[in-house]
């Protein structure tokens, strides 16, 4: 069976942030029916310890974005301010990138 897709929603501690960034993309996959996705949450400082090297996957940056981490990423925050459809804009960017990035 494939490895699933993976979104990692990064920030300083990995509670708020993050969490709440996770929650809005998983109802949004779900509502669009991406069954082939898992979004996990994650401290920065862990990023490369917890994924370094993992293909399949795209971070939403909730905190500085780490132009050096060998995988595509989106700045999240506007997952915590934006509108909407800004919102949702910014999950179909995540889907994008993978879908330019990895094939099955």
């Amino acid at each position: 069976m494939a490895e699933k897709k993976l979104i990692v929603c990064a920030c300083g501690a990995a509670i708020n942030t993050s969490n709440m960034a996770k929650i809005f993309i998983e109802d949004y996959l779900e509502a669009k029916k991406h069954k082939d996705y898992r979004v996990e949450i994650c401290r920065l400082d862990q990023l490369d310890e917890k994924y370094g090297g993992r293909g399949n996957m795209v971070v939403c940056w909730m905190g500085p974005v780490d132009d050096k981490f060998k995988a595509p990423g989106v700045q999240g925050l506007s997952l915590m301010v934006g509108a909407k459809k800004d919102k949702e804009a910014l999950v179909e960017e995540i889907i994008k990138l993978m879908e330019e990035n990895y094939t099955p």
